[in-house]
């Protein structure tokens, strides 16, 4: 007899185990998301998420992820909006803190277009190495300057029906 209930105990332990074991964490990928009430973007917004945030997966739907955050909160994130593994700079990354507390401010605009067209010595001296001409300095220079809304880029998704607006 003994052996039949520890056979049953130990399935029970297996099957919690592997209960836990299937529990999926995304993080999220974008600087900031929506979490909405349901799968469409026109569906109510359940809370902001921030870039790194970790979620719990419930279920998978398509192209739409039921998640729940750390507080508690349940909804729908579409899944091209997180990754399976945790973005390097979020908060509560180890690298993005270290370099935080070496530096003290974020680097300007100025400090990382001098970077990218070697304005400082280690930089120019591997552009120099690397055989990087001035005009793919300068091209690097107009990239890192332009900026773009989180709106202007929720309307070129919109307009394009591309990621969570595709159909």
């Amino acid at each position: 007899m003994k052996r039949p209930s520890l056979f049953i105990v130990l399935l029970i332990g297996l099957s919690l185990s592997a209960g836990v074991a299937l529990a999926e964490t995304v993080y999220v990928q974008a600087k900031t998301v929506k979490l909405r009430a349901g799968k469409t973007s026109l569906d109510s917004v359940v809370a902001n998420l921030k870039f790194g945030e970790p979620l719990e997966v419930l279920r998978k739907d398509g192209t739409w992820l039921e998640v729940q955050t750390g507080t508690g909160a349940k909804g729908w994130i579409f899944a091209g909006k997180t990754t399976a593994t945790k973005p390097a700079g979020s908060d509560d990354d180890d690298l993005a803190r270290l370099g935080k507390s070496f530096r003290r401010t974020e680097a300007g605009d100025v400090t990382a277009a001098a970077g990218a067209r070697g304005l400082d010595k280690a930089s120019e001296g591997y552009a120099n190495r690397a055989g990087i001409t001035q005009r793919d300095r300068d091209a690097v220079d107009r990239m890192a300057a332009y900026r773009m809304s989180d709106q202007e880029v929720d309307d070129f998704l919109k307009e394009g029906r591309l990621g969570e607006y595709a159909k």
